[in-house]
């Protein structure tokens, strides 16, 4: 059975309306159009009664008619032809296309179907990827992208000089050529659970990563999981900052601070100094006579000791603040630390006599990168401050948790507490109002938690004891997820 036209035409016209590229067929003559598919219409934003008639140079920008006509001649003189051009449609946006014309016949005339595609989107799409590939190459942040199955297929410039693998090394490796003994099991397993949770997908904290030389170096790492259109995971991007300037800059300001006191220092220092030498020197004479009986010459003796002893800590105290050594980062153990340092205070009864310590320490720090020596000392000298303060009577309670991306540890007293002017100058070298010490401990102690990036928070009531919380940057606190 043979189809007839006006069925034929429905079909025709089904099959321009259903494609998604404009379509439409004008005289190649005069450029009337004689008629458009949807696509067409809808893209120049025009209903059919007011589209069809028209020039086709009304729709092309006003500087590309003679590109129009250079067109219809070269489908005239070649059959078809092929034309990059800018459209205008009724709002006045300007489209980029593609269009491919051919010669062909149409109620009995010569005409040319043209087929254009908006190829503007795809243009911005290819500008955007050069863009962002660009800022990639170009990023001051190691970064390096890989695919599902963890192989690395390519990295910018910072990542060859912060690791010191060139591209070509690092490719068709996987990221375990950086990973330290500071990266954990457990750390690796929580990350990988936040990477591949759809509704976060990605991971941020910081990580000691390893050089192609075998240096340590301290990281802000962010990795976040590459999904296409469907969901599904295609790769993963890596995104660091080096953070060895920031710890070094922590450093150096708290060395700055400490040398800026030593002049401030001096003439308390001489006073601390010359009490105890005066004390041996007279007891060294004392000695030395032949009119001293036993218990006197056991007294001289005890003094010297004694004051040997604080001349010794003194001068100690006052080299570890003003001569700091550098951070040594390696994985410890606050909970460790704070349970260390009360379990010896506790194993001395003339220090604690009638003073309860009390711990609480929260399992869910993990250990994280720190000086373990420097953080044991400041823990020491906070405990201890405390326990000095309450002369034999009350309770101390250390406890440990996470705030954020911080670990901190908590030390409070019952004791009489901190009148508020002294409380602004507690932090300073050679303050104390104890009847010993050297009024070094707690400087020493800010002085170390500055230069790992934390603080010391201080709260006080007199009457009713003080509270002192250190907080440190924790590593695997970083990750948001938590």
């Amino acid at each position: 059975m043979k189809s007839s036209k006006p069925a034929f035409k429905q079909l025709f016209q089904a099959l321009l309306d259903s494609a998604g590229d404009m379509i439409w067929i004008r005289e190649i003559k005069d450029g009337k159009i004689l008629d458009a598919n949807r696509a067409a219409l809808r893209t120049l934003g025009y209903p059919r009664q007011e589209f069809i008639g028209r020039n086709i140079h009304e729709f092309y920008d006003g500087m590309d008619n003679r590109s129009c006509d250079d067109f219809a001649a070269r489908i005239k003189k070649n059959g078809s032809a092929l034309l990059n051009t800018v459209f205008r449609a009724r709002s006045g946006r300007r489209i980029q296309v593609e269009s491919r014309g051919s010669l062909i016949g149409y109620a009995g005339k010569q005409a040319v179907l043209s087929i254009s595609r908006d190829i503007g989107q795809a243009l911005r799409d290819e500008r955007l990827k050069t863009f962002f590939y660009a800022a990639f190459r170009r990023s001051n942040d190691a970064m390096f992208y890989c695919d599902r199955n963890g192989v690395i297929l390519d990295v910018n410039e910072a990542f060859t000089k912060i690791y010191g693998y060139s591209r070509e090394e690092a490719v068709g490796k996987t990221p375990a050529i950086l990973r330290s003994r500071h990266s954990t099991d457990e750390l690796y397993r929580r990350m990988w659970a936040s990477i591949l949770e759809p509704s976060r997908g990605f991971w941020r904290g910081e990580m000691i990563n390893l050089t192609k030389d075998r240096r340590e170096i301290p990281l802000n790492l962010t990795i976040t999981a590459v999904r296409d259109s469907r969901g599904d995971i295609i790769g993963y991007m890596s995104n660091a900052v080096n953070l060895s300037e920031r710890i070094a800059l922590q450093e150096r300001v708290a060395q700055s601070e400490a040398l800026a006191s030593i002049g401030e220092m001096a003439t308390v220092l001489a006073h601390e100094i010359r009490n105890p030498l005066g004390s041996i020197v007279m007891a060294a004479k004392q000695i030395s006579g032949d009119s001293l009986d036993s218990n006197d010459r056991a007294m001289a003796l005890r003094i010297l000791s004694d004051e040997s002893h604080r001349l010794n800590e003194t001068l100690t105290n006052f080299l570890s603040f003003a001569r700091p050594r550098g951070i040594k980062l390696s994985r410890g153990s606050l909970n460790a630390i704070v349970t260390e340092t009360c379990s010896i205070i506790r194993s001395n009864p003339d220090l604690t006599k009638g003073i309860r310590i009390r711990i609480a320490c929260d399992p869910k720090i993990k250990s994280f990168p720190m000086d373990v020596d420097q953080i044991r000392q400041v823990a020491w000298n906070i405990i201890l401050n405390g326990v000095q303060a309450l002369d034999g009577r009350g309770q101390i309670t250390v406890t440990t948790g996470r705030r954020d991306s911080l670990a901190f540890f908590r030390v409070a007293d019952t004791g009489p507490g901190i009148p508020a002017p002294t409380l602004a100058e507690i932090f300073k070298p050679f303050h104390t109002t104890k009847k010993q010490g050297t009024g070094l401990g707690l400087a020493i102690a800010d002085r170390i938690v500055k230069s790992h990036g934390g603080r010391i928070q201080v709260k006080s009531a007199v009457g009713r004891g003080s509270t002192f919380t250190i907080f440190l940057p924790f590593a695997e606190a970083r990750n948001e997820q938590d």
